[in-house]
């Protein structure tokens, strides 16, 4: 079992079209996003148009989650859903979609060799959560507060990675109030 602590200060944010976007964890590491080889990739992303159309991820499935602010969500010739912080929606990257609205999100693609699953956690100062584990690797993502697994701190904007994991579940204590996502991944 590996265990990384990434600090908020280990990520730098990009531009792109219609805002930033930062790479939290990849796989494999040594993958290239524009070439789009990687089995699995988690970001977070700023959306400052109004509108934007998505890039097609085609042989990608998407899961996004809202964190701040809200957003409409258009897959043309299929449904629309509406997300506020901590709503999430799970599709296929190569529909057509459109969004209206400007937030903070957050991302996991994955292709066919991976399968993920991503929660989110609001706890209050001094309240535990405990997690059960389903898959390999698990990555925490602490979005607000403070938190610790163990003797591991996990700090705002700080990610947690976990490979190979050998535990059954993992138990999250809150130190400051906030929110912390969970994110587990299957490779095949």
């Amino acid at each position: 079992m590996k265990q990384t602590y990434y600090p908020a200060e280990h990520f730098q944010a990009k531009a792109w079209a219609n805002g930033t976007t930062t790479e939290l964890v990849k796989f494999p590491f040594d993958s290239d996003f524009l070439k789009r080889d990687f089995i699995f990739r988690i970001s977070t992303a700023t959306v400052e148009a109004e509108e934007s159309t998505f890039s097609d991820f085609s042989g990608l499935t998407r899961i996004l989650m809202v964190l701040e602010g809200s957003i409409t969500l258009i897959h043309e010739g299929r449904y629309q859903k509406h997300l506020n912080p901590y709503d999430q929606d799970t599709f296929d990257g190569s529909w057509s979609t459109l969004s209206i609205g400007k937030v903070r999100d957050f991302n996991v693609m994955f292709n066919k060799q991976a399968r993920g699953e991503l929660r989110a956690f609001q706890l209050q100062s001094e309240q535990t959560e405990t997690v059960s584990i389903s898959q390999k690797r698990i990555i925490l993502f602490v979005h607000t507060g403070e938190f610790s697994i163990g003797e591991q701190l996990l700090e705002t904007g700080s990610v947690y990675d976990i490979e190979a994991c050998k535990w059954t579940s993992i138990q999250l204590t809150c130190i400051e109030s906030g929110t912390i996502l969970c994110i587990q991944v299957e490779v095949f």
